[in-house]
């Protein structure tokens, strides 16, 4: 009688630390050494907490669907709140969100195994008062690619589903602000071989700081009541459009009516990414020097060009006769920086 009672005992304590199993569509399908362990939440806020589990089973095959179902009812099952995980890593995380404040919730994970859902131990926690910062799944990675009109960054989701979410980042040159007040967000595409997300933005200020977040979202970004997820907010500055300027002496003519007061025609043209930065264009000529230079020689100064292609000309006067002239184009830009076009010779007699 007494080793039947010690027998019953030990064999109760095993039953339970295995997980309960509830047939759901075959009766007759037995799980076979499944046990499914719910870990501790964490990360309680007013209204959100994490939880997970670790299952183990004879065939890992037959593992259909994991997750932690929960309630603030005793025992929850899969008719009650879940989140769903379809990794079959061990253990695995669940974001549990849209709790209440200030509540008693109990939370166990559960196995879909064959056709049987089986659940593991039951753990309680508690939420904080409604303004407890919660904590987000979602992570901004510092930008990367950074040229003078856009920039990649990667976000990495934990707990959450991926194919269930729509992920992104949006930016702003104001360093608070959400997907309502942005100045503009770009969806991301999935990388499989990092398990990441990859967020290409385009089309902004050169030189100028921007501010950006990840954030991942269900279901459709225009609902007013989706539930956003954002990442820490981080900042870098565009790059400055590269200046680009080519300059070039077309060509020079002599002019000599009867004598009176001959000159020389110059004409040049150009071509500039960014025409407001150049302050002055000419020609720089000289009998002596055949690289005639701005600041040593003489020189003529022309119009101020306004657009991305430009041509400009300008008359060379008291010229001495029987003379070779050397001549070529120059623009003044930036900080009294100098560029230069071909040289040019002409003959006066």
């Amino acid at each position: 009688m007494k080793k039947t009672k010690i027998l019953t005992l030990i064999t109760s304590v095993a039953l339970l630390a295995l997980a309960s199993c509830k047939p759901i569509d075959d009766p007759q399908q037995l799980t076979k050494d499944v046990v499914v362990t719910t870990t501790e939440p964490t990360r309680v806020s007013g209204t959100t907490a994490v939880c997970g589990a670790e299952v183990t089973a004879d065939d890992a095959g037959l593992l259909l669907e994991l997750g932690v179902c929960w309630s603030q009812s005793e025992n929850p099952t899969i008719d009650d709140q879940t989140s769903k995980t379809f990794k079959c890593s061990q253990p695995y995380q669940c974001f549990l969100m849209d709790l209440e404040p200030n509540t008693k919730y109990h939370v166990r994970g559960f196995a879909k195994y064959g056709t049987e859902y089986c659940y593991g131990d039951e753990k309680t926690f508690t939420t904080l008062n409604s303004d407890a910062p919660a904590h987000s799944p979602v992570t901004t990675h510092e930008a990367i690619n950074i040229t003078s009109q856009s920039f990649r960054t990667i976000a990495t989701i934990e707990y959450l589903d991926p194919f269930s979410l729509r992920v992104g980042a949006c930016y702003s040159t104001d360093p608070e602000f959400t997907i309502e007040d942005c100045n503009g967000y770009e969806l991301a595409y999935y990388d499989y071989n990092y398990n990441r997300y990859i967020v290409d933005i385009y089309h902004l200020a050169p030189n100028t700081t921007y501010y950006f977040r990840a954030f991942a979202v269900y279901g459709d970004l225009s609902n007013p009541n989706a539930n956003y997820f954002y990442g820490d907010i981080l900042s870098f500055t565009t790059l400055e459009i590269p200046f680009m300027l080519d300059l070039y002496t077309q060509y020079a003519n002599y002019h000599n009516y009867n004598d009176n007061n001959p000159f020389i025609y110059t004409y040049g043209y150009g071509e500039c990414n960014r025409t407001e930065l150049i302050d002055q264009v000419g020609f720089c000529y000289s009998t002596t020097n055949a690289y005639p230079q701005y600041e040593s020689d003489l020189h003529t100064t022309c119009a101020t060009p306004t657009g991305e292609w430009f041509d400009f000309e300008s008359n060379i006067y008291n010229l001495s006769s029987n003379t070779k002239y050397y001549i070529r184009a120059y623009a003044r830009y930036k900080t009294d920086s100098i560029k230069y076009g071909n040289v040019v010779s002409i003959d006066t007699y």
